[in-house]
């Protein structure tokens, strides 16, 4: 009877099988997720939300308000018997409907105003990763080499001047 000496095969074969692993080994290791915010972004995004948060609460009650009487002033047009308004409804109506539009456009810039911070920080340290700290790596890369490069000629020079010492 043959007896294998290395047994590589059986090497191969509990390698793979380690490497495969099993699910009962894959639910036992369970990874926890970890969230870890930015200090920074947190401050600025609640500060902003103070400062706005007032205005917003106020233009989102003139939108409501507007929305109110616009449409009650169109459902007393259903609900009359003549299809006619009369020009101070139809004026009405109309400054009813650019003050929504306005107060909408407002909203917007507000909440847009939220982020402002948030995404100047963002562009910040985009324009630090991608510009600033290459920059700076080649310009102590360049100071590293001319100092090398200056040390490297300086010696042999050095070392004529004490031959030259050495031997009158």
């Amino acid at each position: 009877m043959t007896q294998a000496w290395a047994g590589n095969g059986d090497l191969v074969a509990n390698a793979l099988d380690n490497l495969a692993g099993s699910a009962d080994l894959i639910s036992v290791r369970g990874r926890a997720t970890f969230q870890r915010p930015f200090d920074r972004v947190e401050r600025l995004r609640r500060a902003a939300d103070e400062r706005l948060h007032a205005k917003e609460q106020e233009l989102e009650a003139q939108l409501r308000d507007t929305e109110t009487k616009l449409t009650a002033l169109q459902s007393k047009k259903d609900n009359s018997s003549s299809l006619i308004l009369t020009p101070e409804q139809e004026h009405e109506i109309e400054h009813f409907q650019t003050e929504k539009v306005r107060i909408r456009k407002e909203l917007r810039a507000v909440r847009a105003g939220l982020n402002e911070n948030i995404e100047r920080l963002g562009t910040t340290l985009k324009i630090i990763n991608i510009v600033v700290v290459p920059l700076v790596f080649a310009v102590i890369a360049l100071l590293v080499w001319l100092w090398r490069r200056q040390r490297r000629y300086a010696a042999p020079a050095n070392a004529h001047e004490v031959a030259a010492e050495a031997h009158p």
